[in-house]
């Protein structure tokens, strides 16, 4: 959604080239795989292999051009058994049943990737996205749904209404260029969209230590190579193959990148828009940064890092915002043990926030994975309040960021991209600005049964708003379809809950401020623990995953969760799904999850129950995936669903969902 704010100007543009030149490959593709050489007067071509009526690749001289892509069907099913209230408006609710076939994630149905490489080397490529929401009405909700009594005639499908409102591009157009020299290697892009990295505390996404649940997809999973190949991969490397988001943040504009240079030097140079130059304002909006590093022996290197954001909130561009992040970075590997940390500052500046600079620092120290005795890894940072950077790994729970319209975010155009989050409860390992902390986590590998914990403990610089923010993690992908593509704040029955792309939080508001002046700062604790066990049954293979969780926040340090009304809010999680491998083709999968989230009586309390919050949240699921062929797989999820508050009434849902997904790259 937010990559669709940014670029839809270039997008639209784009069309007017990208489409004409996608049917000529279409055209040209039919007549087979062909090969040619040039002359000062004619061109030769010759013949190679056909792949069918749509090959994948054409060759002409030393260039080549490629398609590839996927298809992906995807239908959702949802039977209420209550209203459950959407907002405070009267009469808005969850349908009690609905279907909804396409997906309001970033990903489209059909995506198709083409590319060439030109003969000296360089390569372009750009992508055609193609939408087609089906919501049970004709409106304009979801994209250009069209009657039959006014879809185009097959002898003139120009006419009418166009089928294809939804066709498009999707990352944009993109050059890139691959250079040699006796100075290094050099890789130039430019145009659409990159996915690009610098460091954590300046522009990356959150990787997490793989602790999470198989049995909802993500849109962008691959299908693998076989039904077990997935489940595999996850027993035997503790992750799944990700797309090139994953660790990356969406950058348009120029990357310059230099590596083998000499001395042991790399670079990285970027200059154009982040995902926080979104809108439509007309000033000049723009983002810059790079890296410098130098390698040693082994894994060890030091860089300097940096990311700038700089815009104006006045059409005279009289007042500017931004933000200012530089740091250092640094790893260095001794016999057994790895210690790599990142020291910097930050500031941010608008015309309402001129705080000035802030510290921020991570220090991780592993041991190698070759230990008998498991991998231990110790984690300490520090993030000043001070610091606002949301291409970091870190959250924003401290500044309401300047925004240069009144635009809600969340919505095409705006120019808040993202709110902070309050003091929220995390997991083990992500960070918060106005926060420090310390993590611990453990991972020992046996041949069947690895085991993977974590505990952390961490607290506020200084005492922030008097709210909590808590997510619920039984049913979150369930209860985020409920509000479909916008993204909206204080909805559901009590205005407390928010909606993010693919979860749902909570607010919960606290009373021990004095005249509204919070005096008190907060202090969080996680513990979590994955089991993962894979066996034989009937010579089939078997995996068993399970993922407990314990969270608390409270105004008082300790050093484990707190499992006492001395904590404000505090939450148990525990999840459990087993895989069964019935033949080659197909694989069988149960999941269940139970989770109960407890606040005391210095949280928000009802007026009719005079009790703070007491919810408890299950899941029972069942499902299946089909082989259909070569990269082609069905994916099937029934689940049912429960979610109570037994001190506020409303907030009460229960039902089913079905969701089948049909997955096919080439």
């Amino acid at each position: 959604m937010m990559t669709y704010c940014i670029f839809d100007k270039m997008n639209n543009c784009m069309k007017i080239f990208v489409l004409p030149f996608f049917l000529l490959c279409l055209i040209m593709a039919n007549f087979g795989k062909v090969s040619a050489q040039v002359n000062s007067d004619s061109l030769v071509t010759t013949p190679k292999q056909s792949l069918g009526s749509f090959p994948k690749s054409l060759s002409f001289s030393n260039g080549s051009i490629q398609v590839n892509g996927f298809y992906r069907f995807f239908a959702t099913y949802q039977k209420q058994n209550m209203a459950y209230p959407l907002s405070s408006a009267v009469g808005d609710t969850v349908l009690p049943r609905w279907l909804f076939i396409g997906d309001d994630s970033q990903l489209p149905n059909l995506l198709l990737n083409v590319s060439g490489r030109l003969p000296g080397g360089s390569s372009w490529g750009f992508d055609l996205r193609m939408f087609q929401f089906l919501n049970g009405t004709i409106g304009s909700s979801y994209g250009k749904q069209v009657a039959d009594s006014l879809r185009p005639d097959v002898q003139y499908p120009r006419g009418g209404l166009q089928l294809g409102g939804n066709l498009g591009t999707m990352l944009g157009v993109n050059l890139y260029g691959n250079f040699n020299t006796k100075k290094g290697q050099w890789a130039v892009k430019i145009g659409g969209i990159q996915w690009v990295s610098i460091s954590d505390l300046t522009m990356g996404a959150f990787r997490g230590y793989n602790r999470f649940m198989l049995f909802e997809r993500n849109p962008w999973d691959p299908v693998g190579k076989g039904v077990t190949s997935r489940y595999q991969q996850y027993f035997d490397q503790g992750s799944i193959d990700q797309d090139a988001r994953w660790g990356n943040r969406a950058f348009q504009g120029l990357v310059v990148e230099g590596n083998a240079l000499p001395h042991n030097l790399s670079c990285l140079a970027l200059i154009g828009k982040t995902e926080l130059n979104g809108g439509f304002s007309t000033t000049p909006d723009f983002s810059y940064g790079g890296k410098i590093k130098k390698s040693g022996n082994s894994k060890n290197f030091i860089s300097l890092n940096t990311i700038n954001r700089f815009s104006y909130a006045d059409s005279l561009a009289r007042e500017s915002y931004g933000l200012n992040v530089i740091t250092t970075e640094f790893q260095y590997a001794i016999r057994n043990y790895t210690i790599k940390g990142e020291v910097g500052a930050g500031n941010y500046f608008s015309p309402v926030h001129k705080e000035g600079w802030g510290e921020q620092f991570q220090i991780k120290a592993s041991s190698s994975e070759t230990s008998r005795f498991g991998v231990f890894e110790i984690h300490a940072f520090r993030i000043s309040p001070k610091i606002v950077n949301n291409n970091a790994v870190y959250w924003n729970t401290a500044v309401t960021e300047f925004t240069v319209n009144s635009i809600p975010a969340g919505s095409i155009g705006s120019s808040a991209v993202l709110q902070p989050f309050g003091s929220s409860m995390v997991r083990v390992g992500q960070m918060t600005n106005n926060r420090q902390g310390l993590n611990l986590n453990y991972q020992l590998v046996k041949k069947k049964v690895k085991i993977s914990a974590g505990i952390g403990s961490s607290a506020e610089i200084k005492p922030a708003a008097a709210v909590i923010t808590v997510g619920n993690p039984i049913n979150q992908f369930t209860r985020s379809r409920f509000w479909r593509w916008t993204f909206p704040a204080g909805i559901g029955p009590y205005n407390r809950y928010s909606h993010l792309y693919r979860d749902v939080f909570q607010t919960v508001k606290l009373s021990d401020d004095s005249s509204g002046v919070v005096v008190n700062k907060k202090f969080f604790n996680s513990m979590e623990m994955q089991l993962k066990y894979k066996y034989e049954l009937f010579g089939r293979e078997c995996y068993l995953f399970a993922l407990l969780q314990a969270n608390s926040a409270s105004a008082k340090w300790s050093p484990i969760t707190i499992f006492n009304e001395k904590a404000y809010v505090r939450q148990y999680a525990s999840e459990a799904e087993a895989y069964f491998r019935i033949n080659s083709m197909v694989m069988i999968s149960i999941y269940g999850g139970l989770e109960r989230t407890l606040g005391n009586y210095l949280t928000e309390i009802n007026e009719e129950t005079r009790r703070p919050l007491n919810q408890t949240g299950k899941g029972i699921g069942l499902g299946c995936d089909i082989d259909l062929g070569r990269n082609a797989r069905l994916y099937v999820r029934h689940r049912w669903y429960d979610f109570r508050d037994t001190s506020f009434a409303l907030d009460h849902f229960n039902g089913h969902e079905m969701v089948v997904e049909l997955k096919a790259f080439f």
